[in-house]
């Protein structure tokens, strides 16, 4: 039975505490897969989706914008600012799965330090 959100207690053994170090350690590894892709997500339609300077020149013949007008502009500020806060989520994410392994890594200490402390309450044995 897996046990979320409690504190560390007395009655936590190491092979609990191991477990839970696992599963957020497996967390931590999904988000950052999840933000790999999250932050970039709407880069490529913003890019095609912003008019450059020299779109409007005539004859250029390179890549042109795909739309123009106050209706464009309007969108295109909305992917702009949904590019932004989905770059922010991302950012997010891989902060917190950076505090998920140092939490993982301190129940691993204190998965240590159970197990000697249950090994010196049964006389040392193993």
């Amino acid at each position: 039975m897996e046990r979320r959100g409690q504190i560390v207690g007395a009655t936590d053994d190491a092979a609990d505490l191991n477990r839970r170090a696992q599963n957020l350690r497996e967390a931590a590894r999904q988000a950052r897969a999840i933000a790999k892709t999250l932050g970039p997500y709407l880069d490529d339609a913003v890019r095609k989706a912003t008019p450059r300077a020299d779109d409007f020149v005539v004859g250029t013949g390179g890549d042109t914008a795909i739309w123009q007008g106050p209706y464009a502009d309007q969108c295109t500020a909305t992917l702009k600012a949904r590019q932004s806060k989905l770059s922010s989520m991302a950012n997010a994410l891989v902060t917190d799965a950076a505090r998920w392994e140092s939490e993982a890594t301190r129940l691993e200490g204190d998965a240590k330090t159970a197990k000697s402390n249950a090994n010196a309450k049964a006389g040392g044995k193993r």
